[in-house]
């Protein structure tokens, strides 16, 4: 399979159709499939062929999806990397993984001395005109993370591995053949990525939307551009749900609300569907998996760790350490494989952690349970437990406490080694006002077992984050060591 191809097949049967738009620029799918078959040309001539390593540094527009399906006809592999990275963590990547190009929008170069090469001026360079690879089983993408050892890692992403996904998407009704879809994430995350190739596969049109925005933007984008889908983060939920409430939706007309790439809690979500669009799919999913489970109402959204009931195609197991499956209820290692689900790693294959692949199964260092009406729930990762007297403590719950208290706007609680060569659990929240750490710490004895009361409540602005909006708790355990009476 080459994904390249089945998006090609659009230019033939529909060729002025929607493509893709973002940034000033619009294609339809024959000037897409004309612009793909010219950067593959290029690569060609830079000496790229069939399991080549080429490292994209683009910010998020139609180039960057043009980059990936011209790396992928010619059955390339790509290795996205985050533009906004600074320069020694790009450097940090090239050194692991070696590329044998890089490709560049100009807005930043790519470190390290290697090779590059642009993706602008393409009307200057002849179309390919060979036919895509033939591919069986080979690599479309490297998506990289860190897990919890603080090293690149590549997770491997096959074209039949991303094709898993896509009938995920459709099965579970998140993408629509007519839909105009606006995706606000970032490209060089899975996420962003595979909903916004699925939505080319089907032969939807993908609306790119810079990721850093305000939020009444984004309402102004989606009620006067006909956008049917938008998919983003909990940060710009929230930040939805701060808007001065109205007499209506902020967003009727969407046919799907979707949001990833975190947490949201139940009160959130039905906040959602009460003020900003009527139907909200949360889906929880990783780089290794995709689409793992969602909760599309009332029905699945239980409790505040409810992550849904699962994707279509893949199969989930909670299990001990040793991976032995545990009973309906019980608590353990999340498990999952399928045919949207990776099998190897690449850069670090056999790298210790949480993120792990283990008999065929990837554990993607999640910790969680099956109810029994076969609700999914998240109890926290398995880097973030937190141990303090011989027991362990999921740090979500603890949040999702603190997050109860009217003066919380967000925590995120994390373990701090002591001197009893234990952990102790330290708060940091972001307030609507002057905190009183003693009042919060009294409310969450109320709610909470005597060791899974915080030592310390440390108000900050900000919760550090990353591109994804995901919460970065290692920048957390570096200021509290920085400033441990603050």
């Amino acid at each position: 399979m080459n994904l390249a191809a089945l998006i090609a097949r659009h230019a033939e049967s529909q060729p002025a159709r929607p493509a893709v738009q973002g940034g000033g620029e619009r294609y339809a799918c024959a000037a897409l499939d004309l612009d793909v078959r010219r950067l593959a040309r290029r690569l060609r001539s830079a000496g790229i062929g069939v399991g080549d390593l080429v490292a994209l540094r683009l910010r998020d527009t139609p180039a960057h999806l043009v980059a990936l399906l011209a790396i992928a006809r010619i059955g390339a592999i790509a290795l996205p990397m985050d533009w906004r990275g600074a320069p020694p963590e790009i450097g940090r990547i090239v050194e692991r993984f070696r590329p044998k190009l890089g490709l560049t929008d100009d807005a930043k170069p790519v470190p390290g001395g290697m090779a590059t090469t642009g993706v602008g001026d393409l009307a200057a360079t002849e179309p390919d005109e060979e036919r895509p690879a033939s591919l069986v089983d080979s690599p479309l993408v490297y998506g990289l993370t860190s897990g919890t050892t603080g090293v690149p890692k590549g997770i491997v992403t096959t074209h039949e591995e991303m094709f898993g996904r896509f009938v995920a998407f459709t099965i579970g009704r998140l993408i629509d053949r007519e839909d105009r879809f606006l995706v606000p994430l970032p490209l060089v995350f899975d996420a962003g990525r595979a909903i916004s190739l699925a939505l080319l596969t089907l032969g939807a049109e993908v609306r790119l939307f810079p990721p850093l925005f305000d939020v009444a933007e984004l309402v102004g984008a989606v009620s006067e551009s006909g956008v049917t889908a938008v998919i983003v983060t909990p940060k710009t939920s929230r930040a939805l749900l701060a808007l001065p409430p109205g007499k209506a939706h902020l967003m009727p007309g969407l046919r799907l609300y979707v949001s990833t790439a975190g947490k949201l809690q139940p009160e959130e979500r039905g906040a959602l569907r009460a003020r900003v669009a009527p139907r909200v799919t949360d889906y929880y999913g990783t780089t290794g998996g995709g689409p793992v489970a969602l909760i599309t109402g009332e029905e699945e959204d239980t409790s505040p760790t409810a992550a849904g009931r699962l994707a279509a195609g893949i199969e989930v197991e909670i299990v001990d350490e040793d991976g032995t499956v545990l009973p309906t209820g019980s608590a353990g290692r999340v498990r999952m494989r399928g045919p949207g689900v990776t099998r190897s790693f690449a850069g670090l294959a056999a790298a210790p952690g949480d993120e792990t692949i283990r008999d065929g199964w990837y554990y993607p260092g999640d910790i969680g349970r099956f109810a029994e009406d076969g609700i999914l729930h998240l109890t926290g990762r398995a880097a973030e437990m937190i141990k303090r007297g011989g027991l362990m403590i999921h740090a979500q719950e603890v949040e999702y406490v603190l997050s109860l208290h009217e003066a919380v706007v967000e925590a995120a609680v994390v373990g701090i080694p002591d001197d009893s060569q234990d952990e102790m659990v330290v708060a940091f929240i972001v307030a609507r006002g002057p905190v009183n750490e003693a009042q919060i710490i009294r409310h969450c004895r109320q709610n909470l077992a005597g060791y899974k009361v915080p030592q310390r409540i440390l108000a900050v602005s900000s919760l550090p984050r990353n591109t994804t909006g995901k919460i970065v708790k290692a920048a957390l355990r570096d200021i509290y060591r920085v400033e441990p009476g603050s």
